[in-house]
């Protein structure tokens, strides 16, 4: 943890190029501008004043006078990834280096210390701390838990609309809903979030279906796992065990279902990696082993299912306090995302374009494209034919600063050596 501590005051105290509002051009490169383009080899990038100025050839793109000019030949050029569920309170300001150093510049934070992400926030704004755009929910909305922490426990239907008005309030981007509402206060909030025009993140509650939830307007529903659980509570339900809602899913009756999150427009964020290191990986029990590798297994072709019925996926991996590692594990769920049938330009979408496009800031971010803030990640081989190669990373530009790993690396390595 020290060692991490240090690269992160490392990041703030390298000479970084354009840190001072310079230019910076990457040329040469291959740009994978995440559009559904072609990539376009050869192409030079002009980063000025923290934005994309200018994309093209290289043979044509003027370099301005006192650019900062990459040598990018052999190397390819992808926008920042977004991780779309994280929980920054739990994981805690050492998750910073590793999201910056793994390409993740952006990040949706899905319940924790509104206070405490403010104020990271606010640095990372007036550039004392190197670290991801954050997009909050501030506290869970959430029925009654002992001994958890940042919840807005709600218990009746008007506690709910107060809820939605308290958080409006605060500023908060959206509402994350958890599992223990009350299905008569969650249906009371959305109905009060939709008219205040408060998007909400929904980690289905018991006794919820995921198609009702869908009908009551929600932005997304996260983690693969709860459109199995809600199979099981829904009206009519025949599953009685996980096995066969993930069977009963597989078949017509999740067609409709996804059917229906398209015509709604719900998101998903289906975060496979958290579902496969927490429940599956983690266990010690031969027994018990074989039987959850098989339902993550249908859990991925769940995902391809919705894939395929044009449901808007995004990628995330529910990075918190527990086994998931901030970034990393954002590269696993984009392999995860490979595994269920995804192109490696789709699922690099997942993690560019589609949060962008789920944000409302297609103009701002998610492609390489005049205009765009300037987070890019530069990579020494081709996520085009290799998804694994996203973690192939030479160097990370955030907000037009670029940060070259390998310098940053040696130097941590060399600090670190010395104690």
């Amino acid at each position: 943890m020290r060692q991490w501590l240090l690269v992160c005051c490392l990041f703030c105290s390298l000479p970084v190029a354009a840190q001072k509002g310079g230019s910076l051009a990457i040329t040469h490169v291959t740009v994978i501008d995440c559009t559904g383009a072609a990539a376009k080899p050869n192409s030079t990038v002009v980063v000025t004043g923290g934005l994309i100025s200018e994309v093209g050839p290289s043979e044509t793109v003027k370099i301005p006078s006192g650019a900062r000019a990459i040598d990018a030949h052999g190397k390819f050029l992808i926008p920042g990834l977004w991780d779309m569920h994280g929980h920054l309170t739990d994981a805690t300001e050492d998750a910073f280096p590793l999201l910056i150093m793994n390409g993740v510049t952006g990040v949706r934070d899905m319940g924790g210390d509104l206070a405490q992400i403010d104020r990271w926030r606010s640095e990372i704004h007036n550039g004392t701390r190197v670290g991801p755009h954050i997009i909050r929910a501030g506290p869970f909305v959430d029925g009654p838990k002992e001994g958890v922490t940042n919840r807005l426990t709600v218990r009746t239907p008007e506690e709910a609309r107060q809820a939605v008005h308290t958080l409006k309030a605060k500023g908060v981007d959206f509402i994350k809903v958890h599992n223990a509402l009350p299905p008569d206060a969650f249906f009371a909030l959305m109905y009060e979030a939709r008219k205040e025009h408060v998007p909400v993140a929904v980690h289905l509650p018991q006794g919820v279906s995921s198609a009702e939830a869908s009908d009551a307007g929600v932005a997304s529903l996260e983690h693969i796992e709860t459109v199995n659980e809600s199979a099981l509570w829904r009206k009519g339900a025949t599953a009685k065990t996980v096995e066969q809602a993930v069977d009963e899913n597989l078949g017509p009756a999740g067609q409709e279902l996804f059917q229906r999150f398209v015509k709604n427009g719900t998101w998903y964020v289906p975060t496979l990696v958290a579902y496969e290191r927490g429940f599956v990986l983690w266990s010690n029990d031969p027994q018990s082993l074989k039987p959850r590798m098989n339902v993550q297994a249908k859990q991925i072709a769940l995902a391809a299912m919705m894939h395929k019925a044009g449901v808007q996926i995004m990628a995330g991996s529910d990075f918190s306090d527990w086994g998931m590692v901030p970034g990393i594990d954002l590269h696993n769920e984009l392999a995860l995302l490979v595994e269920a049938g995804f192109t490696p330009l789709e699922a690099l979408q997942a993690a560019t374009l589609n949060p962008a496009k789920f944000l409302g800031k297609t103009e701002t971010f998610g492609t390489i494209q005049v205009g765009r803030v300037a987070d890019l990640v530069l990579l020494d081989m081709n996520p085009l034919e290799d998804i694994s190669h996203t973690r192939k990373i030479y160097s990370v530009v955030l907000g037009g600063k670029y940060f070259p790993l390998a310098t940053i690396r040696a130097q941590s390595l060399q600090d670190a050596a010395k104690r």
